[in-house]
């Protein structure tokens, strides 16, 4: 009697030809990031920063001491957690579509990690287990007031709202140097954003884009990475952040077991921390239309 073998590619096989059908924002910030052993524990990392007037003072010949900049250490922490699942199939069924079950549950964790990376795991500044995008409680995180964008003399609202995305740029994100991300969130923005202007049937992401440069790049939040119901936009200065992660998505191992006769598959990711490095690394504005 013989019986046929199931042969499956290697989990780095799989992965190097996964192609997700979510496309996560996460992978903005992985240009400055950094991976940590697969351990649950907590890291605190410690910084200097400078206080008091930090603008240099004119001396002169008769001045004996020199003004004096004090420093004070900081400390954010890093919670790494992680979550797993197993998907098994029985080797007495037939294997097709078993690889797009795999696709499925890559494409939810492709999600999920943004989730915890833009919220936090949590509902507010103040109470999210790992500092986030959208919520942080890091004191570099910047939220301004919300502002309230009024409509033109033709009911519409992106003339106001391109000053304010040029004025929150120019006279907060620009002062700190870097290449930025214009992330818009909310129903009632995100459509904005992707509307023409009436009179010249310009979009309005091109007249934006011409403003900014070539040093911003700009994308739409998908749900469930912003509080719902909010509408706003955030700025990131990708160079003043570091992306802090214990594991990404993946398919992390995959296997027969001959005796109990099925094929498993283990999925994991871990927690992630978005530390702010700079005061408006991160400048969150949220945002409101007057009313019609």
């Amino acid at each position: 009697m013989s019986t046929n073998k199931i042969v499956l590619k290697t989990a780095e096989q799989f992965m190097s030809d996964y192609k997700p059908k979510y496309q996560p924002l996460y992978p903005l910030m992985m240009s400055s990031s950094q991976s940590h052993s697969q351990e649950v524990g907590t890291l605190a990392f410690k910084r200097l920063e400078a206080v008091g007037d930090i603008r240099a003072k004119h001396i002169t010949p008769k001045d004996t001491e020199i003004a004096q900049v004090g420093a004070k250490e900081g400390s954010k922490t890093f919670k790494k957690y992680f979550l797993a699942n197993q998907f098994r199939h029985s080797l007495l069924q037939n294997p097709e579509g078993n690889d797009g079950v795999n696709v499925q549950i890559l494409d939810e964790y492709q999600k999920y990690f943004d989730e915890l990376v833009f919220l936090g795991e949590g509902t507010a500044d103040n109470n999210v287990k790992n500092n986030g995008v959208f919520w942080s409680g890091d004191d570099n995180h910047i939220t301004n007031s919300s502002y309230e964008v009024l409509e033109d003399a033709n009911d519409n609202y992106l003339a106001d709202l391109h000053t304010k995305i040029v004025g929150v740029a120019s006279d907060q994100a620009d002062l700190i140097a870097g290449r930025k991300a214009l992330l818009v969130y909310g129903t009632s923005i995100q459509p904005l954003f992707d509307s023409l202007y009436p009179a010249s049937q310009k979009p309005f992401k091109a007249a934006l884009a011409e403003v900014l440069g070539a040093n911003y790049s700009m994308a739409k939040m998908p749900a469930g990475t912003y509080a719902s119901g909010a509408n706003g936009f955030l700025i990131v200065n990708l160079d003043q952040i570091k992306f802090h992660y214990a594991a990404l998505p993946a398919l992390m191992a995959r296997g027969v077991n001959e005796e109990s006769m099925y094929e498993w598959n283990n999925f994991l990711m871990g927690s992630a921390m978005v530390d702010v490095i700079a005061s408006g690394g991160i400048i969150k504005q949220p945002l409101t239309l007057s009313a019609l």
